[in-house]
């Protein structure tokens, strides 16, 4: 299994945009092939325990809105093909102009998994 972590940010604002982008990249991934799970997410702060971020730098990361889609995947080439698409390339055109950082994706091979009840698979 292949999980892909995509990260970017958009402006404050421009949420409706981005989430609008992201519900048709959703319908895309729910219909591809070697798709198994996704999940998409927004930020709603920042903790100011686990940040090492400080004072001005933080107050500038909170000026926008960050989002994080994981996606589960059975090869690398069934990632690869998803995202080569022209319907991909169209969803990421519509993220483009309010992008304020990203998107960047890290590709991760699964060493362990727990199932929900917390037990090593």
């Amino acid at each position: 299994m292949i999980v892909g972590q995509t990260v970017f940010s958009v402006r404050k604002g421009t949420e409706h945009r981005a989430e609008t982008a992201l519900h048709d990249l959703d319908s895309l991934l729910r219909s591809a092939a070697g798709h198994q799970a996704h999940r998409v997410m927004r930020s709603f702060g920042m903790s100011p325990i686990a940040s090492a971020l400080h004072d001005e730098t933080r107050e500038g990361e909170l000026g926008a809105v960050h989002y994080v889609v994981q996606t589960e995947w059975e090869s690398l080439e069934s990632h690869d093909d998803f995202y080569r698409s022209d319907a991909v390339g169209r969803v990421y055109d519509l993220l483009s102009s309010i992008l304020t950082t990203g998107p960047y994706e890290v590709l991760y091979d699964v060493l362990e998994q727990a199932d929900r009840s917390g037990v090593a698979a």
